[in-house]
């Protein structure tokens, strides 16, 4: 079950493409939002379940990153993120450049663990508090570009947050899981 939950995100985030790139902001940031309801909801139910796996944890890591980074690339085309304008130096990318590369990192670590583990026992290294938290504050400022709410300095702080929360995150995992890359 958790996995159909999952899988359900990851159809989601083909819809949420579709929808942005048809310029139906208001739909795609409600199923945005709908989708990352779901993130937690499958771990909770893994754990209450007692079906909690590795493959499930990849999957729900990789599902994340299929939800926001075209999302994110979308809605910065299409000029959402303009209301922060004279707010953050060269608007949007500062943010759009450390959540593009927070997730390619993820991608690229579960991509190398797998590789990594097929020729020995190596552990997955569990997310630190802060790296768990870290897709919210992606997420926060992508919503609030998607559905245009609240006045542009909202908009700049929270995206001044996701670069904060994407560089405390990156440190994080990479001082707990760096022997994923190293050994």
């Amino acid at each position: 079950m958790p996995n159909i939950i999952t899988a359900v995100r990851v159809v989601l985030a083909g819809i949420i493409v579709w929808l942005l790139w048809q310029g139906e902001f208001f739909a795609a940031g409600t199923l945005i939002v709908i989708a990352a309801a779901t993130d937690g909801l499958d771990g909770l139910l893994a754990r209450r379940l007692g079906q909690s796996s590795l493959g499930g944890s990849l999957f729900d890591l990789v599902a994340d990153q299929i939800l926001f980074m075209p999302s994110l690339i979308l809605a910065t085309a299409a000029g959402l993120f303009s209301k922060a304008d004279g707010l953050m130096p060269f608007n949007p990318y500062p943010y759009v450049v450390f959540a593009l590369a927070g997730g390619v990192t993820v991608l690229a670590g579960v991509g190398t663990f797998l590789w990594k583990r097929r020729t020995r026992a190596l552990e997955f290294p569990t997310p630190t508090g802060v790296a768990k938290l870290n897709f919210w504050f992606w997420l926060a400022p992508l919503v609030v570009a998607v559905f245009g709410i609240g006045p542009g300095w909202l908009l700049a702080v929270l995206m001044y947050l996701a670069i904060i929360s994407t560089a405390l995150s990156f440190y994080s995992y990479l001082k707990k899981g760096s022997y994923v890359f190293t050994d």
